[in-house]
């Protein structure tokens, strides 16, 4: 295999994407504002399908406590929390099972974040939402552009761009479960450079008496107008958490209804159990304004994902009990060319004509080593994978398995525009190939082998907007998309899971003061990927399932008093609710609910601000009850084995907050949040025993802008 590393190989394609277009360049005109990090323009006007977008506005005025409880006021999009901040990445979008985020395509700044998309496609990481301008969220609208994982939804989270004036926030606060949180932020443009750099921390006690969490998060970003035809942007992230007393292996039924937050008095060590990620993003991308009509950006990105756990297996190590770990590391590189050629005019029509070319390549490599008796594992010593084959009796599945993936794909659309009437017919290839290669695992007759596989998609798809209402848009829209198959599984290779969908929406704010966008959905999954089991040391174990059927309902609306009247206070109400279905149609499975996708979920929001610069809302949230086992298990079956299922009770839970913006020189707001207002006790999720979900935290701070 090649030695260059991520950041070298990006700096190589680097050249070649952008030198060809530098060359070319004249001042001829003036560039167009465009910004190639957005999948939506300023607003969801004319977008071929559901799409959502949570602005910086809204963030700034709910001051969500994590990323899962801001995602919670988007139709049809669901979390499920794995911990207290929200690390573990856990979104569904519609039909999609929220763990991992495994079935939906995650991008920042246009960027792809899933650990990796075509080995492994969960995720351990998500921005802050301090240093975000925005969240777009698109359901249906856009997959022939972005893939893969475009079966049920894409999340694109949009980092703060430089201001033309300089601008500094500081922001500080403090609450429930020891909770900590600083966030400092400074942006500003010199000439023709512009730049962002960005800190955010936070520190919380856990769900659970043994747990600690702690993030850092860096980020800075540059803005170059090079002429007036180029512009070449750059930045780079790291994020850092150490999570201390976290694992994966939570409580008996028995466990949990005696003590439901409690693993310290369970005597087994689980307050050594850690995991830490490291993760580095980097990327650079070019707009070349080649005439007024035509544009051509180019991006290439790297990112590097390192992320080993640990756990003790039933003794401290203090005791001289043995710790093992998960040693995961991910390597993704990637370059990708669009082009936009607008206002052809041809065949009495109107037309947009985009296309696109995408290379990735993947690297992924899953350790499992295993410590001597008494020794403590964690980041800084991440025990051995070859010579400990048996320690004191003591028996370990050390197995090394390495994984690569190649990726190209491409895509074409064509806009046709006439009157008020606008179809999109597009149409995507994707070509991927998985190697997977079991270096070390002794015992096993799978040791030295290496396995590849490889797949080749069409994907066509096919939309529609009509505008001729005014101020209502008339939407529909038929694609098809899929998500590549998990390589890290013992049933190596799985088949890709592939689905045709549909959607059928309006949007307007036709009546004053009130806004709705409403869309109802159909997709039809073939060889539907689901996690079936955990293996003894918690790894989920995927299967193709069964083709699988999903459809229902978005709901989102939101009504403003002060349409009506002149007042300084605006009264308000938000509705973000979804109905779904997702069921297997064939073999044993038929008619069973797929797993983690419940019937209803839904968050309505009243509240009240004033022009004097005070809000204050609150919110009722309902999730659903689901199943966690394919087999849909009703009562649960708790043991805190590889095996427990059941299903998990649907909750409501309330949230609230108030804020005043001083009325003095510096712009200072004073805020105070809270969650889970109740202190309800409730299940979050069983994967290895009950886990409960957050108790009530309730946290104020300060912000300063200037």
């Amino acid at each position: 295999m090649p030695t260059l590393t991520p950041l070298s190989r990006a700096i190589k394609l680097t050249a070649l994407f952008c030198w060809p277009a530098i060359s070319a360049a004249n001042d001829a005109f003036q560039l167009p504002a465009m910004d190639i990090r957005a999948l939506v323009d300023t607003d969801v006007r004319g977008m071929p399908g559901a799409a959502n977008i949570l602005g910086s506005e809204t963030l700034e005025s709910y001051k969500p406590y994590t990323l899962h409880d801001a995602l919670d006021f988007v139709p049809g999009v669901r979390t499920i929390d794995d911990d207290l901040l929200g690390l573990r990445s856990g979104i569904g979008i519609r039909g999609a099972p929220p763990r991992r985020s495994r079935k939906v395509l995650l991008l920042e700044d246009g960027t792809p974040i899933n650990n990796s998309a075509y080995l492994d496609s969960g995720a351990h990481y998500t921005p802050p939402i301090q240093r975000l301008d925005r969240i777009e969220v698109l359901k249906g609208a856009g997959q022939i552009i972005h893939g893969p994982l475009n079966n049920h939804g894409i999340v694109n989270f949009r980092n703060l761009k430089p201001s033309a004036r300089p601008e500094t926030r500081a922001e500080l606060a403090i609450g429930d479960q020891n909770t900590r949180q600083r966030h400092l932020m400074h942006r500003r443009t010199e000439g023709t450079l512009g730049m962002v750099f960005a800190y955010t921390g936070q520190k919380a006690d856990g769900t659970f008496d043994v747990e600690k969490h702690e993030f850092d998060d860096f980020h800075a970003g540059l803005q170059w107008q090079v002429d007036a035809r180029h512009q070449l942007a750059a930045s780079a992230t790291y994020f850092r958490e150490r999570s201390q007393g976290y694992d994966e292996s939570n409580l008996s039924l028995e466990q949990y209804s005696t003590a439901p937050r409690s693993k310290k008095r369970l005597d087994e060590g689980r307050e050594f159990n850690n995991i830490s990620v490291d993760y580095y993003k980097y990327d650079l991308t070019h707009n070349f304004q080649i005439s007024e009509n035509v544009r051509l950006s180019s991006k290439v990105f790297s990112t590097e994902l390192d992320r080993p756990r640990f756990q003790t297996r039933g003794t401290a190590p203090t005791e001289g009990g043995i710790m093992e770990g998960r040693d995961r590391r991910y390597d993704t590189l990637g370059a990708d060319s669009r082009i936009d050629i607008r206002n052809i005019e041809a065949l009495g029509l109107n037309h947009r004509l985009q296309a696109g070319l995408r290379y990735e390549d993947h690297r992924f490599a899953d350790r499992r080593p295993v410590g001597r008796p008494g020794e403590v594992l964690k980041e800084s010593n991440r025990g051995n994978t070859y010579a400990q084959r048996n320690v004191d009796g003591y028996t370990r599945d050390g197995r090394l398995v390495t994984y690569d993936a190649e990726a190209v794909s491409g895509f074409v659309q064509n806009t046709l525009t006439l009157g008020d009437w606008a179809i999109t017919p597009g149409l995507r290839y994707e070509t991927y190939r998985q190697h997977k290669k079991t270096n070390f695992r002794p015992g096993s007759s799978a040791e030295g082998v290496s396995e590849k596989d490889s797949h080749s998609l069409w994907l066509p798809g096919v939309s529609l907007v009509y505008g001729g209402f005014g101020a209502t848009e008339l939407y529909a829209g038929l694609h098809r998309g899929y998500a590549p198959a998990s390589a890290r599984t013992d049933d190596f290779p799985l088949t890709p899971e592939t689905g045709i969908n549909s959607q059928i929406g309006v949007r307007s704010h036709a009546l004053r003061g009130v806004s709705i966008d409403a869309a109802l959905f159909h997709n039809r999954i073939k060889d539907t990927l689901i996690r079936n089991s955990v293996d003894s040391f918690g790894d989920a174990l995927f299967v193709n399932a069964a083709d699988s059927r999903v459809y229902g309902l978005d709901l989102g609306a939101r009504f403003d008093s002060d349409a009506f009247h002149s007042s300084p206070i605006n009264l308000f109400a938000e509705l973000a609710a979804n109905y779904t279905q997702a069921r297997f149609i064939n073999g044993p499975l038929d008619g069973n609910q797929v797993p983690e996708v419940p019937n209803r979920a839904a968050s309505l929001t009243l509240g009240a601000e004033h022009t004097s610069g005070w809000h204050l809302s609150v919110t009722a949230s309902h999730f659903g009850e689901f199943y966690s086992d394919i087999e849909n298990t009703r009562a649960l079956d708790v043991t805190g084995s590889e095996d427990d299922a059941g299903r998990v009770p649907g909750r409501t839970l309330w949230s609230a907050r108030a804020s005043y913006k001083l009325p003095m020189e510096l712009d200072t707001t004073l805020w105070l949040q809270g969650r889970n207002l109740t202190d309800k006790l409730y299940i979050v999720d069983i994967q290895e025993g009950i886990r409960p979900g957050a108790p009530r935290t309730v946290i104020g701070g300060v912000t300063l802008t200037f």
